[in-house]
């Protein structure tokens, strides 16, 4: 697919009402080890709305990994459909998927994995690069997304010479290098104390609300559960509910 075709197919419609900006049909994973066949996903349907906080919980073996990549675009179902934006990725190239995720999606790691041998700025502007962004503009930028998540004065610092929170805060810095319409957090809190988790939150929040960032996160900190839009509770390959926070005693969801 031409990149001129496939960023026509991902500008948003000319339609005020809410959008479907994630889309899943049926999605069904499973991976085959000679004759054993192991089952991740059966028959997952979910659609996310632009601007939405959306979280994805579930015990352990749920499927709640494989969805995370799924919506993610880092990889295709074995049948059923995703639609990031109403592209089809199972239609997509090796390459057109790499132009998909480089400009539509940022990704923020429990495990933050930042280039040790690199600044932090250096760190950001990287996937800058990849959009054919560079040089002065690309630090401008760099800066500003720094001061954005308060930390621009750490800019020349290498990640050893930081914080949990700190790299947290400048994963989150470099996932929005090429202004994503998504961002997807996998347990970005899971590593950090009480105090900072909540400050990241904070920043998420943020993100939606002024940026109008579609944020994905998976997730078992009540904190994050509480700020959601809406809860996705996926249980054997199957998304089972759909929750709203004030609808369930998040207490009791996380105890099961």
């Amino acid at each position: 697919m031409d990149p001129a075709m496939l960023a026509a197919l991902c500008a948003p419609p000319d339609d005020p009402r809410p959008r479907a900006i994630i889309r899943g049909v049926d999605i069904a994973k499973f991976y085959r080890t000679g004759a054993v066949e192991t089952h991740a996903l059966r028959g997952a349907s979910l659609e996310i709305f632009a601007g939405e906080y959306v979280s994805i919980m579930g015990p352990s073996g749920s499927g709640k990994s494989t969805l995370f990549n799924m919506v993610g675009a880092l990889q295709k179902p074995t049948s059923g459909k995703v639609y990031i934006d109403q592209v089809d990725i199972a239609q997509l190239d090796h390459d057109e998927l790499a132009w998909l995720r480089c400009r539509k999606i940022g990704y923020v790691f429990q495990t933050y994995n930042l280039l040790r041998v690199m600044t932090c700025l250096e760190n950001v502007t990287m996937p800058m690069a990849f959009a054919g962004i560079d040089g002065e503009a690309a630090r401008e930028r760099g800066l500003r997304l720094l001061e954005l998540v308060g930390l621009r004065h750490r800019a020349l610092h290498k990640p050893g010479e930081l914080s949990g929170g700190e790299q947290q805060r400048f994963a989150i810095a470099r996932a929005l290098a090429n202004g994503p319409a998504i961002v997807l957090a996998d347990e970005p809190t899971a590593n950090l104390d009480s105090k900072t988790g909540e400050e990241m939150i904070e920043l998420f929040d943020t993100l939606k609300r002024e940026l109008g960032v579609t944020i994905v996160s998976a997730t078992h900190d009540l904190k994050m559960l509480e700020r959601s839009d809406r809860i996705l509770w996926i249980d054997d390959g199957r998304i089972s509910r759909v929750m709203r926070p004030s609808e369930v005693d998040l207490r009791k969801e996380l105890e099961r």
